[in-house]
């Protein structure tokens, strides 16, 4: 039994190891690449932190506004308690009691005092001390106790801070929308830049294709041109020529590989992919772009939703707001505060725990702080003179990039139409000339020359149709247009 079960795991393990691996297949288009990035990539997790970051910072502006609330707590050991030592020599009864209090003279006391008041209030102080006239007559009053406690409760509340804190709130939400626009900004460039990996790549591996099929025609030529010249109709002239040819085809194939290796790489690297994924490009042979608007309505487009442009307009606003807040800490601040204290008896003669409860309402002005709210007042209003000058420029610039992101459009489409009749002239023109070459009609340069305009019309029209989409990806990012946007 146990030889059957040995002999079927060695079976199983045999036809296991024959089969040949195969690493994972993926095939992707420009929309699912674009998709892919927009998870993965960097730039944006690196945006999307700091919008949080802008997030936290403007909660935290917006609770500023409410009151302060806090509680303190302390314990003190004292090595020794203070204390008070009195003379009780002098405080001995005359009528030969030990009882002080029976001895008050009439006559020393305060206006509206009776006999009977004083001696209770004098046994009373003296219940407090520890009198022991048997050996001495010198006593003391503990001034406190050894272990002390407190609980403090406090409220606090600003009720004017020349404005600001709220233009400190106002400013934060500026920066949080500028935050939001920037991880706009960070979307809208990883699709064009995985747009234009994509096409580069489907580019590089169409130029690899097109560079094969032509070394496999020149090869092809070179061995029907050796027979000719064992046969005697072609020279050995022309033989050495064409295999020059066919080396020269060989280095520009392996160059070609070599470039399609390259960008298959970087691209997965953008992507996040395995270097041993096996990538397939499915392209979208009805793809047309979708471009009704006129110049003048794309540009008004642009400048309502780029986010570069938002960004800056939210900077703009938040510095606004910052300057107005370092102007109001010139102005007088008032603030209101309470305490709720829980204490342990402070001397022995106290009892009992006790509460108190205090309010205070403080007005404050800082009259000369050395000129510091003012340069920061300066600061303020430099930086918004400068991204005023930043933004102005951007606007100006919009309109170039967008004009020159249609031009680029506009002649790819224009290369387009004539890549394909240059393709279509080419592919006419190498038929007729390997025709006549068959009869001896044209020479060894004139075919060779024929196939080489055929291949480099392949790679025009193939050059022409990535460029096109190229530029149309860029046509959306000067334009403003967000990856799930479609117009």
């Amino acid at each position: 039994m146990f030889r059957k079960v040995f002999f079927c795991f060695l079976l199983a393990l045999t036809v296991l190891c024959s089969r040949p691996w195969v690493a994972s297949g993926v095939t992707l288009t420009v929309e699912d690449a674009t998709r892919l990035a927009l998870e993965r990539d960097r730039s944006i997790r690196a945006a999307a932190a700091g919008e949080q970051k802008a997030r936290a910072e403007l909660r935290q502006a917006f609770l500023a506004l409410f009151p302060r609330v806090g509680f303190t707590a302390g314990y003190t050991r004292l090595d020794q308690v203070p204390y008070v030592e009195f003379d009780m020599s002098e405080m001995t009864g005359t009528t030969g009691t030990t009882d002080p209090c029976a001895d008050i003279d009439p006559d020393t006391l305060p206006p509206g005092w009776t006999l009977e008041m004083a001696q209770s209030m004098c046994t009373m102080i003296l219940g407090w001390m520890t009198v022991d006239t048997s050996e001495d007559t010198v006593t003391r009053i503990d001034m406190g106790v050894q272990d002390n406690y407190f609980v403090t409760g406090t409220v606090e509340q600003v009720l004017f801070a020349g404005g600001a804190l709220w233009q400190s709130y106002q400013a934060s939400r500026a920066f949080h929308r500028a935050s939001q626009q920037q991880v706009r900004s960070a979307r809208q460039t990883v699709a064009y830049n995985t747009a234009q990996a994509f096409y580069q790549l489907v580019l590089a591996r169409d130029a690899a294709r097109v560079s094969r099929e032509a070394l496999e025609t020149v090869s092809a030529y070179v061995k029907d041109l050796s027979n000719l010249v064992e046969a005697g109709v072609a020279s050995q002239a022309d033989l050495m020529a064409a295999r020059a040819k066919e080396s020269q085809s060989r280095l520009d194939a392996i160059r070609s590989e070599h470039a399609a290796e390259l960008a298959e790489q970087a691209f997965k690297v953008s992507l996040g992919l395995p270097r041993d994924e096996v990538l397939e490009l499915q392209m979208d042979e009805a793809w047309e772009a979708d471009l009704e608007a006129s110049k003048e309505d794309l540009l008004a487009k642009a400048r309502a939703r780029r986010p570069d442009l938002a960004t800056l307009d939210a900077n703009l606003a938040a510095m606004e707001h910052l300057s107005r807040a370092t102007w109001g800490s010139w102005l007088p601040s008032l603030m209101i505060r309470g305490n709720l204290n829980w204490r342990n008896p402070n001397y022995s003669l106290e009892p009992v725990w006790y509460r108190s409860a205090d309010l205070t309402v403080a007005a404050s002005w800082n009259l000369w702080d050395r000129g510091v709210a003012l340069e920061k007042h300066r600061a303020t209003r430099a930086a918004l003179l400068q991204l005023r000058h930043q933004r102005d420029l951007l606007a100006e610039m919009m309109g170039v990039e967008l004009e020159s992101a249609l031009a680029s459009f506009d002649e790819a489409m224009r290369e387009i139409e004539v890549a394909r009749v240059g393709l279509a002239q080419a592919e006419e023109a190498y038929r007729l000339e390997h025709e006549r070459f068959k009869y001896g009609v044209v020479n060894n340069v004139q075919l060779l020359s024929a196939q080489t305009a055929l291949a480099g019309a392949k790679l025009n029209l193939l050059q022409a149709q990535a460029r096109m989409r190229i530029s149309y990806a860029a046509l959306r990012k000067a334009a403003g247009l967000d990856p799930e946007v479609n117009e």
